[in-house]
């Protein structure tokens, strides 16, 4: 509500006009300034003029009005446009109102105004010789608007402040039908009944100065707002040349609300939200906020906030940052059906803009529709789904703004209306997906239905534009082609959904698509020495087969050691089939062949098949789509899922290695992880094996079940890259759910997704470490080991992703060995690489497997990955991981080598391709 007045007038104006429009927007102002223009002099007399005796009726009336610290004024004998701006900003006025003045040029009068709501940025209400001398019994205003809808944020922000009309009115220009889709969302979301089409005031040069009071007045209006943020300066002139006697004789009046954005006309920006879904599973439905610039170049705003408006009425405020913004559930849990709102961007003093968009309850299933698609060929299946589903589209990238897709959308399916459009990093948090490739999309896609899924929402199906189709159990997926053949039949139901009563249970079946089976005997392993022994051993005892998948086998000794296992093994009457990624092992890649893959194969009963062979050169997809799991199954009853490859990296502890200054970095062991399981889902792990097996050649063979080995329950979580992204979404969940703890040990960079996981997670409480290796293995003072100059590198990209988490309260440690017996003395400490990918969520479930934290692990690459829920082994890996944090070195944001690296580190962060990973 406006507190502090300043009235203009004269003394050929009759006061009442001017009183009855100022108390109408201000009933109980704080302090009231009367400014009167007395052409005869400006000093009191005994006997005054005319003018004087106008002031004392002002005066009077003011005395009726519940001025609370009452009442100055001042007279002059014209009409000063400099020092009645200058009153004005002295005076601290936050409404000015100007009389008819009909002893001022009309031009000059509308000078001051627009000078005081454009330059000046001061609401200003305009009072004509021929408005009513009472207030109407109903209040009912009218708005002038820009057909784009520029200018009713500040609409909404007087709306915000004021007690709302009985009704409003729009009034503007002819627009497009897109326009006017997005001009009535914002309509109904300001509470206005109803939108009219007049002639803009400016539209002509001539005769039509009197277009929106002449709208106003036929629709009863009795106050007309104008937004001065639709008015450039060139048309502020055209106003002010052809538009300043229609405003002086005017009979209604005009609130001018103050310019808030840039003034130019060649360079404007405006503002732009996306829908989204109000769903009961849910706690928040989730928004995309742009700025739409020059060119249509779209940008995220400035973390900043935002008033929401449903009805005409404000709903409820809330932040945006990083370009989404949330709505608690609670805010619009009335919602049935779809409703409209429109989100005002709050700048530092007022309201800068106003964008719409619609939330939907939905009462039918959901048909999710890749906006990238061209929708015109499938318009006759769309209609046909869209009897008996929602549509709904997501925006997959924001190389167009929101509402070009909304105008293509609805200018190629006019007969859906207005289309609802999500946007994919709203709900995916990927941060506008900026390290993830346009290759991808289409499991994006599939993740945005999967967390509507976990909300409670139903849905037909997803349509994706790509040829790779992902995969889900729970979601169907088509290709335009295959809903062109779905859409002849009766619409189907939506896939069954596993009911789950815990949440959590549910999100983590949903995400990975595997079940939590109990019956195991797990156990884990940090020590290489002591990893390598257990799988001799295993091999050493098998009796009918032993099945090992690896990504990258090394020709070195422990390879040997293995391979002489293996050769044992077979000799005594068990299969031996091992599996190699052809890519990272370098066996049939382009006419390769791994030497210790190749003497291995040469072994009677050891069968070596290399996975997804390159006999040219490979596309980017075989390139990146590799299989990254390490499985090893002895007899169908015991398994190993693990990080480590083949190779002394992998299997050497840190104290059976002679360690000097002079040492390569290739000699230092590598920090890792594996887990020991048996159980019912060691027979999974066999069938998923048997599945890459016959699809690199193998003949198949039967899988046993596994029997129960013991009491802990765990889940397997397998993905195959391009077609789901089951370990991501496992990942994330545990995140999501954690309440007071997590721990993080891995040294890949983190996709931003997972990155901003880890902030909220932090702002919510809960504590975040993070142990991370060096990729370039260094010692003593940081003194690089000889050699892989180019991995110092690849520590910035990792420790550039690390930065935000630090800087939001995360604990972050380098990894780091305490001197060893068989070392040189002088290295004293050695920062070793971490080659480990394990999860902690609080002491209620631990994952760890071969699934990194980085985009390639997230969509490329096959992975697997083992989710243990049981308190007692959760603890048990805390503790053993408390001394490897103990002892590393703790990262501290003013350190001077941590604060002498920044510059490198976002250098390497803003321009590392995200191909790589």
């Amino acid at each position: 509500m406006f507190q502090r007045l300043l009235l203009l007038f004269d003394a050929g104006s009759a006061p009442a006009p001017v009183l009855t429009a100022a108390r109408r927007l201000a009933p109980a102002p704080e302090r009231v300034h009367l400014y009167g223009l007395s052409p005869e002099r400006s000093e009191l007399e005994t006997h005054p003029p005319p003018s004087h005796t106008v002031l004392a009726h002002l005066q009077d009336a003011v005395r009726d009005w519940p001025v609370r610290d009452g009442v100055g004024q001042q007279l002059a004998t014209h009409l000063d446009a400099g020092a009645f701006i200058r009153t004005a900003t002295q005076l601290g006025s936050e409404l000015v109102i100007v009389g008819p003045l009909l002893g001022t040029s009309p031009r000059a009068r509308m000078a001051v105004i627009l000078a005081l709501a454009i330059r000046e940025r001061l609401p200003v209400l305009s009072v004509g010789a021929h408005c009513p001398e009472t207030q109407a019994p109903t209040s009912r205003i009218g708005i002038t608007v820009a057909p784009d809808g520029r200018g009713m944020g500040s609409v909404a922000a007087f709306l915000a402040g004021h007690a709302p009309p009985v009704e409003l009115i729009a009034l503007t220009s002819e627009v497009s039908p897109a326009q006017a889709g997005e001009l009535q969302t914002l309509s109904r979301a300001l509470g206005i009944t109803e939108t009219l089409r007049v002639e803009s005031l400016v539209e002509r040069r001539t005769g039509r100065a009197e277009a929106f009071e002449s709208a106003a007045l036929r629709c009863g209006a009795d106050l007309l707002l104008a937004p001065t943020d639709a008015v450039d300066n060139l048309r502020a002139l055209s106003i002010g040349l052809l538009g300043a006697r229609a405003m002086q004789e005017a009979h209604v009046p005009t609130l001018l609300l103050p310019r808030t954005l840039p003034a130019s006309s060649l360079i404007e920006e405006r503002y732009a939200v996306s829908d989204s879904l109000v769903l009961p599973g849910l706690v928040e439905s989730r928004f995309a906020v742009e700025r739409v610039g020059f060119l249509s170049n779209v940008s995220v705003p400035e973390p900043g906030l935002l008033t929401v408006f449903e009805g005409g009425a404000p709903l409820c405020g809330t932040r945006h940052q990083g370009g989404t913004a949330a709505l608690p559930s609670s805010s619009i849990s009335h919602v049935r059906g779809e409703q409209s709102l429109a989100f005002a961007f709050t700048g530092d003093a007022a309201a800068r803009d106003l964008a719409p968009c619609h939330v939907l309850a939905p009462e039918r299933p959901l048909l999710l529709i890749d906006s990238g698609l061209d929708p015109a060929p499938f318009e006759a299946a769309f209609s046909m789904m869209g009897e008996m589903a929602h549509l709904v589209f997501v925006r997959l990238r924001d190389s167009e703004p929101l509402d070009v897709h909304r105008e293509r959308l609805h200018r190629r399916l006019p007969s859906l209306g207005r289309p609802l459009l999500l946007d994919a990093s709203a709900w995916l948090e990927d941060a506008r997906a900026d390290d993830v490739p346009r290759q991808v999309d289409a499991q994006r896609l599939l993740r945005v239905a999967t967390r509507l899924v976990i909300g409670g929402a139903r849905l037909v199906a997803v349509v994706t534009r790509d040829e790779h189709k992902p995969r889900s159990p729970f979601i169907r997926t088509l290709t335009p082609n295959e809903l062109l053949r779905l859409a002849e039949g009766p619409v189907p139901e939506p896939l069954p959904v596993p009911e789950e009563p815990d949440p959590f249970f549910r999100e983590l079946t949903l995400a990975g698509g595997g079940v939590c089976l109990g019956g195991h005997v797990i156990d884990f392993e940090l020590d290489n020495a002591r990893a390598r022994e257990s799988v001799l051993a295993a091999i050493e005892s098998a009796q009918s087969s032993i099945h090992w998948q690896c990504y990258i086998v090394e020709d070195d000794a422990v390879t040997v050691r293995f391979t002489e296992a293996l050769g044992r093994a077979a000799r005594r009457g068990v299969r031996v089939r091992l599996l190699a990624d052809a890519l990272y092992s370098g066996y049939d890649a382009l006419g390769t062949m791994n030497p210790a893959l190749a003497r291995l194969s040469e072994t009677p009963d050891i069968e070596v098949r290399a996975i997804a062979p390159l006999s040219e050169v490979p596309s980017l997809a075989e390139l990146k789509q590799r299989n990254h799991r390490k499985v090893i199954l002895v007899d169908t009853e015991r398994a190993f899922i693990t990080g480590r490859n083949i190779g002394a990296p992998y299997y050497t502890g840190f104290d059976e290695v002679p360690l000097r200054r002079t040492s390569s970095y290739r000699e230092v062991p590598w920090l890792d992880c594996g887990a020991r399981l048996a159980g019912p889902l060691v027979s999974d792990l066999e069938r998923a094996f048997l599945a890459e097996w016959t699809r690199a050649g193998g003949q198949p063979y039967p899988v046993p079940p596994a029997k129960p080995a013991g009491s802990l329950s765990a889940r397997l979580v397998l993905h195959e890259g391009l077609s789901d992204t089951h370990t991501l979404d496992t990942q994330l969940a545990l995140i999501r759910h954690a309440r007071s703890r997590l721990v993080i040990v891995n040294t890949f960079p983190l996709l931003l997704e997972l990155r901003n996981a880890l902030i909220a997670a932090l702002q919510r409480g809960v504590r975040v470490e993070v142990l991370f290796g060096s990729v370039r293995p260094h010692h003593g003072q940081g003194v690089y080991f000889p050699g892989g100059a180019l991995r110092e590198v690849a520590d910035w990209y990792v420790r550039s992703r690390l930065d935000e988490v630090i800087a939001a309260g995360g604990v972050a440690y380098e990894f780091a060995m305490p001197p060893a017996p068989t070392w040189e003395p002088e290295l004293e400490r050695v920062f070793p690489h971490v080659h480990a990918k394990i999860l902690v969520c609080d002491t209620a479930a631990v994952a760890l497997g071969s699934a990194n934290l980085d985009v390639t692990a997230a969509y490329w690459e096959s992975e697997a990955l083992l989710v243990v829920h049981d308190t007692p082994f959760a603890e048990r890996m805390l503790s053993a991981l408390e001394p490897l944090l103990a002892g590393s070195r703790r990262i501290d944001r003013e350190d001077s080598q941590w604060r002498a690296e920044a510059e490198q580190r976002a250098w390497v962060g803003r321009n590392w391709p995200s191909l790589i990973g």
